[in-house]
């Protein structure tokens, strides 16, 4: 028997492939769906995805679309935005849009919006070589239905520190206790070298930077990205993804899940475990299965978790890498009979 949150371990040892959700704009190398995260609104009962369009190094992360479910299988898009509409709501010339994710917030119930978006002076990071001349910050929208229309808040994590310089984006964000966290992509401005740092906010807006996390007491690798989500525990906030640890021509490309408990006294990653990401599908590369972005969500009406990944299809990719490869969204199902242990049930 086990005691606190749902393991992780439970999660991804009954997990089984459900079908493709999301296809790219095209099959030609360097188009990709996915880098959002899905909402499961408990007040609506509906499913909130977003994505993000992208068609090569030229036409990169080109806009951002957000879909509607019933059933968390069959989406249709209710809104989407172009990177040239969002330069004029931002101020700024997008260059690209990458991660992204809508909350709602439990004080005044509207969605929040967050897309991380390049803001360099030219648009270079679809250059292999070059991607990291980009300069990624993470900005937010608003509105009282995903539907839209949308409204520009500002930039909320801003490469303000020095080892966030280049890019503070694709942020895991969730609330636990009231309290937001986002565990965030930090890399400093020229610099190869990408770690996790951490956040913390009261409202979704004004956030506190505590820094570059540890792992275990120790540095983290020199690549290091988390993608996933933020759960509570008996032990602290845990987050739950996927761990990604090499880049492939340009690429950052997962084999890996993971689960650590956010010590943020002490900002450190304490691990729980990590697992290989087997392949359950055709729709995945047996070598590198995963871009980076993962989702999970607890479907509490249907006693399941949903688990969306970023996959690197093998049909349709040349080969892994930037602008070599073709990325498909996949959901996957994970059941278990009883949400939480028996004698929590029946106490």
């Amino acid at each position: 028997m086990w005691y606190g949150a749902y393991p992780p371990q439970l999660i991804f040892s009954k997990r089984r492939f459900r079908r493709v959700v999301l296809n790219p704009p095209n099959f030609e190398p360097g188009s990709w769906c996915g880098a959002g995260k899905l909402l499961i609104d408990s007040e609506t009962g509906e499913y909130w995805l977003t994505s993000r369009p992208r068609m090569g190094p030229v036409k990169r992360g080109y806009g951002f679309e957000i879909y509607r479910s019933s059933n968390a299988e069959d989406y249709s898009l209710v809104y989407s935005m172009s990177k040239e509409e969002l330069s004029e709501v931002v101020g700024a010339i997008v260059q690209s849009i990458e991660g992204s994710q809508i909350l709602r917030d439990p004080l005044t119930g509207r969605y929040m919006l967050y897309l991380s978006v390049d803001v360099a002076g030219e648009n270079v990071a679809g250059r292999e070589g070059r991607v990291y001349e980009s300069k990624w910050q993470t900005y937010l929208m608003t509105a009282e239905d995903p539907a839209g229309p949308w409204k520009g808040e500002g930039f909320v994590l801003k490469c303000d520190r020095d080892y966030d310089s280049g890019e503070a984006r694709d942020a895991t964000i969730d609330i636990v206790d009231g309290r937001y966290f986002a565990l965030y992509k930090a890399r400093k401005a020229g610099e190869g070298e990408v770690n996790m740092a951490l956040a913390l906010s009261s409202d979704g807006f004004n956030w506190v930077k505590l820094g570059v996390l540890k792992i275990d007491g120790d540095v983290q690798p020199k690549y290091f990205l988390l993608s996933g989500s933020i759960m509570a525990g008996c032990s602290g906030p845990i987050f739950i993804g996927a761990e990604t640890l090499c880049v492939v021509k340009g690429a950052a490309l997962t084999k890996h899940v993971a689960s650590y408990v956010i010590d943020y006294r002490r900002v450190n990653l304490e691990s729980i475990f990590k697992a290989e990401w087997k392949v359950g599908s055709v729709y995945e590369h047996p070598e590198y299965p995963i871009h980076s972005y993962m989702s999970i969500a607890y479907d509490s009406d249907r006693s399941r978790w949903l688990i969306t990944v970023e996959a690197v299809d093998p049909k349709h990719s040349k080969e892994p890498g930037l602008n070599t490869e073709v990325d498909r969204l996949l959901l996957y199902t994970s059941t278990w009979q009883y949400p939480y242990p028996r004698h929590v049930l029946h106490n």
